[in-house]
């Protein structure tokens, strides 16, 4: 996989100093973590994703650029509807298992969103070794109560699968985001997970969910952080996970709004402000996003490339490091880079840099997200 591949090698060249890299659900955790992106849910109830998949529907069209498929089997599928999600699961995950063709390494990387542990270790029985199609397993509603059962069944699952599945908590409980429970669901929460920081991929959050608390739902026209009492929540989150020298890597939360039209990626204002919003996920260090339509995708990724002169600062900033300390005039003469207070963003911009790629000098991202959505556009005329 590789982000931004619907661009030829001519059109990388153009936008890019430094194309971004490969990567595959066996590459090292922190970097898999920052390259699952905009990560789309699809209800476990969906029928031939399986096919879907094979047949390479999602990873062109209306889904090129898609790293990262949820398989959702908790909120995206109603009570009743469960026990024949389970089933389409199962028999999907086993056509995959199956067919000679499937590449996990190519990509999308499958997880699979569960409602328990219990449902988990049902599955188990049920799929078998065909979990190993999957790359890890995400815990809805997670807390201190649940998660030890959580990450027994993974360790159950990971045996089943014939390979190290990886957790993706999600946090979306009203412990989480009540404030006179939050500090101390929080720091128990990051108790569990910094002993167990090996296997999980990405800690999530669940804006839907928070909001429901409060019978809140922003309009189209808002980004999250215009909802203060959700903002704060989130901010909670970042506080105690977004830490440099724990490891973790939080994703961002769910754009509800999408318009159906394709072509350019931002014609209309959910876009336009599901570009706002990417853009303060990732300076308030959250990476990548989940995302409930093809059409977020590329929007979602673009946020995170690498601008020339971040780059060309974190460059120097982590090779004077290993000489010196103190203050460092910028390449672009327009900023004060020091070493020791900015290493930990400096090295984390690389990292950013090697999955998303480093523009070529006056690119900026929408460049590269409105060039691709013209691209789009034509192709279909």
């Amino acid at each position: 996989m590789r982000h931004f591949d619907v661009l030829t090698d001519s059109e990388l060249n153009t936008f890019f100093k430094y194309s971004p890299a490969e990567f595959n659900r066996d590459t090292e955790r922190e970097t898999l973590g920052l390259a699952l992106g905009a990560a789309l849910y699809t209800p476990g109830s969906r029928p031939d994703f399986g096919n879907k998949i094979l047949s390479g529907q999602y990873r062109r069209g209306a889904f090129s650029g898609l790293a990262t498929l949820i398989i959702c089997l908790e909120d995206a599928v109603a009570d009743s509807e469960l026990p024949q999600a389970e089933a389409n699961v199962i028999k999907e995950l086993k056509l995959l298992e199956r067919a000679r063709t499937f590449q996990p390494e190519a990509g999308p990387a499958l997880f699979l969103r569960i409602r328990n542990a219990a449902q988990l270790d049902k599955l188990i029985a049920a799929a078998g070794a065909a979990l190993g199609v999957l790359t890890g397993i995400v815990f809805p509603k997670s807390r201190p109560e649940n998660l030890p059962s959580f990450f027994a069944a993974l360790d159950r699952a990971s045996e089943a699968a014939g390979r190290k599945l990886f957790a993706l908590p999600l946090l979306e409980t009203r412990e989480v985001l009540y404030s006179e429970l939050r500090d101390q669901t929080l720091q128990e929460i990051h108790q569990i997970l910094l002993a167990e920081v090996d296997r999980v991929l990405t800690v999530r959050v669940g804006a839907t969910d928070f909001s429901s608390l409060y019978g809140l739902r922003r309009p189209a026209e808002r980004t999250i952080y215009d909802v203060h009492v959700i903002r704060d929540g989130l901010t909670a989150i970042l506080n105690r996970f977004g830490r440099a020298e724990d490891g973790f890597i939080v994703s961002g939360p769910v754009y509800e709004h999408f318009t159906s039209g394709q072509g350019n990626l931002l014609p209309s204002k959910p876009e336009q402000v599901l570009w706002q919003e990417v853009q303060l996920d990732a300076l308030n260090g959250f990476k990548g996003k989940t995302c409930i339509h093809p059409s977020q995708i590329q929007i979602v990724n673009a946020g995170y490339i690498v601008s020339h002169e971040s780059f060309e600062d974190a460059s120097l900033i982590v090779s004077e490091s290993f000489k010196r300390n103190g203050v460092l005039q910028s390449p672009k003469r327009n900023k004060m880079n020091e070493v020791k207070p900015h290493l930990s963003w400096a090295k984390k911009v690389l990292a950013q840099a090697e999955v998303y790629g480093v523009l070529n000098e006056n690119y900026k991202p929408i460049d590269v997200l409105n060039y691709i959505g013209s691209t789009q556009l034509s192709n279909q005329l």
